[in-house]
């Protein structure tokens, strides 16, 4: 982050790529019909709250958004299960 507490040019989630991360994210979401939604700041929060392992954000949300859903799901079952559809997401928009 720079001295105003902006993301820096070089950063890989400014701008377009952090559009096209959030855009499969939220695809993923609908898709799994969960009734989720991040824009730009939560997805920030998250990240630096997973730390270097950006996978971890979802966990990360669940922990501190829904943690109702660990009751009955495992955290790295929610996780695998929206990273999967994230994946079939940013696929089917590059094709």
């Amino acid at each position: 982050m720079g001295a105003t507490g902006q993301m820096s040019g070089t950063d890989p989630l400014a701008g377009d790529s952090l559009a096209a991360e959030l855009d499969a994210y939220n695809r993923a979401f609908c898709e799994l019909e969960l009734p989720w939604r991040w824009d730009a700041d939560i997805f920030r929060q998250l990240l630096e709250a997973a730390g270097p392992a950006e996978a971890d954000c979802v966990g990360a949300y669940v922990e501190r958004h829904q943690p109702h859903l660990l009751r009955v799901y495992d955290k790295s079952f929610l996780r695998n299960l929206v990273l999967d559809a994230r994946a079939r997401c940013r696929q089917e928009a590059a094709s």
